[in-house]
C-alpha cells in the first residue's frame, strides 16, 4: 500500500479501530437518543450518553438490589455483581480523557445539606464512595444547601463554568432547584475540535436549509471537496459521511436522510443499525460536502427519559443506596439529574464569521471541479461524535434547524 495517500490510510485506520472497539453497550446511547428526540421533536438535540452513563455508573456503585439491577440492565453491563469491572473500565477511560484538550466533561453529585430547628446538619457521604467517584469516575461529590435554591444554583453554575472555561453557563436555575430535597446529579459536556480537513471560510455561503418540504431558512453553509469515508445506504434511506478531527481520537459520523422529511423514518431504524457496521461498509471517495455551520446548546432533565428506559427506581422512595451515606436512613433519592451539552461545528474549529459572495473557490482560487459524490446536508440529519479509543459514543444528536 505504498502508493496509498497517508490521509486515506488514516481514515481506514480510524474506521477499523471503531469496528474493532464499538460494543453493544452503545445500544444505550441509541435508545437514549431516540427517547430524548421523541420528546423534543422539532428541536436541535445534543446529549452525551458517555457522560450520562458515567454519572449513572457512579450512582450504581452505591446502589443495591433492584436499583443497581435497573442501572446495570439499561447500560448493558450484565449482572450488578460486576461493579469492580465497571470501576476498572472507567478508571482507564477517565485517565485518557484528562489528556484530551478537545473534550470537557464536568460531572458532579450534590448531596443536600439540610436544617433541623435552624441548625444545619449534613448527610455525610461515605469516604470510600467520595474517593471512588473522584478517582475512578472523575465525578465530584459535594454538599450544597438546597433550601437556599438561589445560592445553590450559583454554586453549581460557578463550578461548571470554572470547569468548562465559561463555555457552559446557567446550567442550574433557582426554579429548577425549588423544592428539591434529594441528591442532584449534574453533567456538563463541551466539545470543540479542529477538522483534519478544515473548511475554507471563503467557501462558506448563504444557502437554504429545508426544515420541512415546504419551509426553508437561509443559513451559512460550509463547503469542501475532499476524500472522506462515504456511502449511500439507499436501501435504508440514508447517506453516511465520516469527518475526522485533528490531533484527537474523535470522528463525526453524519447520517443524512435521502428524503427531505426522512429524519423520523431514520430515527425509527436507528436501533436496528450498527454504527460499526455502517462505518465498515463506507468507502473512501472524493466527496463534495455541504454542511451547515451550527452551534447546539441543549439542556435536559433526564428523569423522564431514563424512567422510560427502565431506570426509575433511583428517583423514587424505593431507592436502595446503602453505600452512599453515613446515616441510619441512607436511601436519599435522586431528585434531579440534569445535563447541558454544547457542540460547535464551524469551518476550522474556532468561531468564524466570514462569508460572502456566491461562487465556491479552491485553494488556488480556481472554480472547484465537481466531485463524483455530493453530500448536501441541507435538511435535518443525525450526527454522532465517536471516540476510536474509548469505545463509546461521546455525543449524539440531531440538527433540525441551524441557528
Amino acid at each position: 500500500m505504498g502508493n496509498v495517500p497517508r490521509g486515506i490510510l488514516i481514515l481506514f485506520t480510524i474506521a477499523l479501530a471503531i469496528v474493532q472497539t464499538y460494543q453493544l453497550s452503545n445500544e444505550f446511547a441509541i435508545q437514549l437518543y431516540k427517547q430524548v428526540s421523541s420528546n423534543n421533536a422539532s428541536e436541535n438535540v445534543a446529549i452525551s450518553p458517555f457522560s450520562i452513563s458515567t454519572c449513572l455508573s457512579v450512582v450504581a456503585m452505591a446502589a443495591d438490589r433492584e436499583t443497581a439491577n435497573e442501572i446495570f440492565r439499561a447500560l448493558r453491563y450484565g449482572k450488578a455483581d460486576q461493579k469492580d469491572l465497571v470501576v476498572e473500565r472507567y478508571d482507564r477511560l477517565m485517565r485518557n480523557i484528562k489528556t484530551d484538550t478537545t473534550l470537557t466533561i464536568a460531572n458532579s453529585l450534590y448531596i443536600p445539606q439540610m436544617y433541623t430547628m435552624f441548625i444545619p446538619y449534613r448527610y455525610k457521604t461515605k469516604a470510600s464512595f467520595r474517593l471512588m467517584a473522584l478517582t475512578n469516575f472523575n465525578t465530584r461529590v459535594q454538599q450544597v444547601n438546597l433550601i437556599d435554591n438561589v445560592a445553590a444554583a450559583d454554586t453549581i453554575n460557578d463550578w461548571v463554568e470554572s470547569k468548562t472555561n465559561d463555555k457552559i453557563q446557567d446550567l442550574a436555575t433557582p426554579d429548577m432547584l425549588d423544592g428539591v430535597d434529594g441528591i442532584v446529579l449534574v453533567s456538563a459536556v463541551h466539545f470543540h475540535g479542529r477538522w483534519s480537513h478544515p473548511f475554507r471560510q471563503d467557501n462558506t455561503r448563504i444557502m437554504p436549509f429545508w426544515v420541512s418540504n415546504a419551509d426553508s431558512k437561509e443559513v451559512p453553509m460550509m463547503k469542501i471537496s475532499e476524500q472522506f469515508a462515504y456511502k449511500n445506504f439507499d436501501d435504508e434511506g440514508f447517506t453516511a459521511l465520516l469527518l475526522p478531527y485533528k490531533r484527537c481520537e474523535m470522528v463525526m459520523l453524519v447520517l443524512l436522510p435521502n428524503d427531505l422529511n426522512g429524519l423520523a423514518t431514520l430515527e425509527e431504524k436507528l436501533p436496528s443499525l450498527s454504527l460499526a457496521e455502517i462505518i465498515w461498509e463506507m468507502e473512501i471517495e472524493k466527496v463534495e460536502v455541504f454542511l451547515p455551520r451550527f452551534r447546539i446548546e441543549f439542556s435536559l432533565d433526564l428523569e423522564e427519559s431514563l424512567s422510560a428506559l427502565g431506570i426509575g427506581r433511583m428517583f423514587s422512595d424505593s431507592v436502595e443506596f446503602p453505600d452512599l451515606l453515613e446515616s441510619v436512613n441512607n436511601d436519599s433519592t435522586i431528585s434531579k439529574f440534569v445535563q447541558k451539552a454544547v457542540l460547535e461545528v464551524n469551518e476550522g474549529g474556532i468561531e468564524t464569521t466570514s462569508f460572502s459572495g456566491t461562487g465556491f473557490v479552491s485553494d488556488l482560487g480556481e472554480i472547484l471541479e465537481p466531485s463524483p459524490y455530493e453530500f448536501k446536508a441541507d435538511h435535518p440529519f443525525i450526527y454522532a461524535l465517536l471516540s476510536t479509543t474509548r469505545k463509546t459514543v461521546i455525543l449524539i444528536g440531531k440538527m433540525s434547524n441551524p441557528v
